[in-house]
């Protein structure tokens, strides 16, 4: 397995590390953001199936974050939502009203996860794998965040996927994301 890690001149470079697969992961950056997007790439890397190492020594992996703009708030989940609706390269406005926006579609994930936790059925092995070969690629391609959880918003969508690969695809859809407080109820 391999990522596919943006170079410094702009193309897609694959990346692994030596055997085994353990990464030391460095985030670029401090505060809230550097925090969330922390949370989100180590699990993603596990996910991917990788082992997240904790610092010490030269990283394996380094991500850089576009600036961030607007108010600069401590961590919370919405923060953390909102950062992964950005790609980490990529300017982070925050703005009470992105933020809000945040929220409501936290709270609609929320609400999903809750519903779905009890379901007892069996998943689809059809329908859950092609949404989690896209969730896949999407982390694998440069940790591509906002597209995963577009993934993970397709699959829930009415009718794309029975109860049992929805609750399937958040399993492992929300720990990848640094998300897992919302399988359990957390607020």
């Amino acid at each position: 397995m391999s990522l596919r890690l943006l170079a410094a001149d702009g193309t897609l470079a694959a990346w692994a590390p030596a055997s085994p697969p353990k990464v030391v992961l460095h985030v670029e950056g401090t505060g809230a953001r550097a925090r969330a997007v922390s949370a989100a790439a180590r699990g993603a890397l596990t996910f991917l199936g990788y082992e997240p190492a904790q610092g010490g020594g030269k990283p394996d992996l380094t991500v850089p974050l576009g600036p961030s703009t607007g108010e600069d708030l401590a961590y919370s989940e919405e923060l953390h939502y909102l950062c992964l609706k950005t790609h980490p390269r990529k300017p982070l406005s925050v703005t009470r009203e992105g933020l809000a926006a945040a929220r409501e579609e936290l709270l609609a994930l929320r609400s999903s996860a809750r519903a779905l936790s009890g379901v007892t059925l069996e998943a689809s092995s059809r329908g859950v794998t092609g949404y989690l070969h896209r969730f896949r690629e999407a982390l694998s391609r440069d940790l591509d965040f906002p597209e995963a959880l577009s993934c993970v918003w397709d699959g829930l969508r009415p009718g794309a996927l029975s109860p049992g690969s929805k609750a399937a695809l958040l399993r492992a859809a929300l720990p990848a994301l640094g998300l897992d407080g919302l399988r359990q109820g957390g607020s």
